[in-house]
């Protein structure tokens, strides 16, 4: 059974159950389960004081803060000493100074060992960098938008290799995250990372690579749906119109070079109108026909709506959702030549947002799981500009995700992360043999190693005195999908009343402040409820 009709079916209470909604704007209650649902979805986590800020907005206002919050950040920074070759020789980045930014270094150093070395360590500073801001994230939906960025148009470091490379097209994605998806395509195109991952960089008149032609309309623009209807020989029109593109290494550019580019005409099937682009040395021309041929479909607008509803939303789109959610999403987009931030306005400020029925049935990515839950219980961290102690915090972060299936610069292919389109499992890929174990050793380390305080998480309650109003205040902070009655009291016997019925042993021991029995009931209550199913839905 389809996970969203499982749980419409089994919630108790039906005052809470809403007919399928559409795109019509939102005017129902603005309570903490609301407010928890629209931040759990659009940032890692939702944090008390994130709740009670957005609580005083209302629902239009809270979208449009998260949308509009969007901060440039300063790059990353060497982080590294001398750094040792296979010999045990030592060697400095002479490039750049600790603590000052690589990115504009070209590392063009003629001996390859220390070159290879410099970029190793660059990368690794790379992945702290993003790790840190991702746990550092201001109210806004930016962190979430990279990622889904990163997962769209996906490159991998093994197969880029060059940190420059990965720097440039992760700050190309970054520095358009809200922006207009038919211009950061474009840029994509050429970019390049994109032009090693998917060999464009080889592509040329005389031998046309299709690798990249086709991965831009499969995956990037059109995708395979029953209305994508482009064919093989729109891949080879496209995959000519696409030769000659080279990388510069300093400056770091793109450009094309003519005497490989295919400067016949190409002309395309019906699906894209029978259009043909002439041949030209402009490096502009081709590749512009090129974004407003394929943008000029409907489909591409859906395709795009699709991606983001399942990233944002759930992941299987049925016929009304396709009818009241996704074709006036994507006419939104299109009306608004491809800039993203309308479409995503009227998504999340939408009645089928924040319908039931699209709550809690979404199971946390690992970055959802670990930045969120170290955010919300408030664990302190170093800023993300920190490299000499936050650097090294933020890579363990960033290892714990990948440990978990979720690698920064390694989606598995130029797919992405198969959670988001690998049917019929989805989401359910999150959750496996190998990664489950290490979910739960995480949370549990959190709270044996007193990462976390779950003294101070108890006292978010308006009555930590009472379990009865304990257990029901942090649940509906912790847990998207309500506890039955019988799980609560099953929580609140055996981990805050010594396995009996007396609420009172609880009480007073609140009350005396007990701190042996308080300490050790929250550990053990914590550690039980981080390992529930329902912990780990979204």
């Amino acid at each position: 059974m389809d996970r969203r009709e499982f749980f419409k079916r089994t919630r108790s209470d039906k005052s809470q159950r809403t007919m399928f909604a559409g795109l019509a704007p939102y005017t129902g209650s603005w309570t903490v389960n609301e407010v928890t649902h629209l931040l759990k979805r659009t940032m890692f986590g939702a944090r008390k004081a994130d709740i009670d800020y957005f609580l005083t907005l209302s629902p239009a206002a809270a979208v449009d803060e998260l949308l509009d919050n969007i901060v440039a950040p300063a790059p990353p920074v060497r982080d590294y000493g001398l750094m040792g070759d296979d010999s045990g020789a030592l060697h400095d980045d002479l490039g750049v100074a600790l603590g000052q930014t690589w990115v504009n270094d070209p590392n063009m150093l003629s001996n390859p060992e220390i070159r290879g070395l410099i970029n190793y360590y660059r990368r690794e500073s790379l992945k702290k960098w993003w790790a840190g801001l991702i746990i550092n994230q201001n109210r806004s939906i930016q962190e979430k938008m990279v990622l889904f960025w990163h997962h769209h148009f996906s490159v991998q470091e093994e197969e880029v290799g060059n940190t420059q490379f990965l720097w440039r097209h992760h700050n190309l994605l970054r520095s358009n995250v809200l922006g207009n998806v038919k211009s950061i395509t474009r840029e994509v195109c050429i970019d390049p990372a994109m032009l090693v991952h998917l060999n464009g960089y080889l592509n040329s008149r005389q031998a046309p690579d299709e690798n990249f032609a086709r991965e831009l309309q499969e995956l990037f623009t059109i995708g395979k749906g029953n209305d994508s209807q482009y064919t093989e020989d729109d891949v080879i029109a496209a995959a000519r119109v696409l030769t000659g593109w080279r990388i510069l290494n300093d400056p770091l550019s793109s450009f094309l070079d003519t005497s490989a580019h295919d400067m016949g005409a190409k002309t395309f099937t019906a699906f894209y109108n029978n259009t043909t682009i002439a041949g030209s040395t402009d490096p502009n021309a081709e590749l512009d026909a090129l974004m407003n041929m394929i943008f000029g479909t409907t489909e591409a607008a859906r395709f795009i709506c699709r991606k983001l509803y399942k990233w944002f939303v759930y992941y299987n789109i049925d016929a009304a959702a396709e009818a009241d959610v996704i074709i006036p999403m994507a006419a939104a987009l299109q009306s608004n030549n491809y800039d993203i931030k309308p479409a995503l306005s009227l998504l999340f400020k939408s009645e089928h947002f924040f319908d039931t029925v699209n709550q809690a049935c979404y199971i946390k990515s690992p970055f959802d799981m670990i930045m969120g839950t170290l955010r919300e219980f408030n664990v302190s961290f170093p800023a993300y500009t920190n490299y000499t102690t936050g650097y090294p915090l933020f890579y363990s972060l960033y290892q714990s995700a990948a440990d978990m299936q979720q690698q920064l610069f390694q989606p598995p292919d130029v797919s992405g992360w198969p959670s988001y389109y690998q049917e019929p499992m989805h989401y359910e890929l999150w959750v496996n043999s190998n990664s489950l174990p290490k979910r739960a050793d995480f949370t549990d380390a959190l709270v044996n190693d007193s990462v976390i305080d779950v003294r101070a998480f108890a006292n978010y309650s308006s009555n930590p005195a009472d379990p009865n109003q304990l257990i029901s205040d942090i649940t509906a902070l912790l847990l998207r999908y309500p506890l039955s009655a019988n799980s609560k009291a099953y929580v609140k016997r055996n981990f805050l009343l010594n396995n009996t019925t007396d609420d009172t042993i609880w009480t007073n021991a609140w009350n005396t402040n007990n701190n042996t029995v308080i300490d050790s009931s929250l550990k053990e209550m914590f550690k039980f409820l981080m390992n529930l199913p329902e912990y780990h839905l979204c």
